[in-house]
């Protein structure tokens, strides 16, 4: 099955201080980081960025998608990213989500392969019990909701996605060992948060 990568690099990084997507992790941007793995799983990347940010990411030489709903978060980004899609199933990864592996990302493809179109969405969530809707798969047919959501200033990730057939899956069917899973869905808002994926990065490599 082939399937598009999309990138989400839009946000507006308050918390942090400084543009979330430039920062590095072992020396090297997690833009840079993210959409690398992305790759290994999907066909071909796309960026989804805000207007005055995409010239900062031309560097990667991938497609950028401008957010056509400019300041509604990452449904806008969503949104940009699949409309400039040109496939059914689309591999979507925040690009503070230093840690997402390639290997559930094709874990999830396999999982679109069997449920076709009646599947609208396939999501992970950790052993929290949080879901990770901006490291998932989405079916370009979710396009015209989330128009109806942005026109009307619904912005709530997690409301738009309960109006969706979605598969959520656990923590426990990821791939690769417990220690593998744990911060996988890690994502990063705030100095403290960079500072620690920094470390954890580190103590891999040790």
């Amino acid at each position: 099955m082939v399937i598009s990568g999309i990138v989400l690099a839009g946000g507006s990084s308050r918390r942090m201080g400084v543009n979330k997507a430039l920062l590095e992790i072992g020396g090297v941007p997690l833009i840079t980081r993210v959409s690398t793995r992305l790759s290994a799983a999907a066909d071909n990347v796309i960026i989804s960025s805000s207007e005055q940010d995409r010239e900062l990411y031309r560097f990667l030489g991938l497609p950028i998608a401008a957010d056509l709903y400019p300041g509604l978060g990452p449904l806008a980004g969503l949104h940009a990213g699949l409309s400039n899609s040109q496939t059914e199933w689309n591999a979507v990864v925040a690009c503070d989500l230093p840690f997402a592996p390639s290997g559930l990302l094709q874990y999830m493809v396999s999982l679109a392969e069997e449920a076709g179109s009646s599947v609208q969405a396939i999501v992970p969530v950790a052993a929290s019990g949080k879901a990770q809707p901006l490291f998932a798969l989405y079916h370009r047919n979710v396009v015209p909701s989330l128009e109806e959501a942005l026109k009307q200033q619904r912005s709530r990730v997690m409301e738009w996605l309960g109006g969706l057939n979605v598969i959520y899956v656990p923590e426990e069917q990821f791939p690769g060992t417990h220690s593998d899973k744990h911060d996988v869905l890690l994502n990063m808002n705030t100095p403290d948060d960079y500072r620690a994926a920094v470390q954890r990065e580190s103590d891999r490599l040790e």
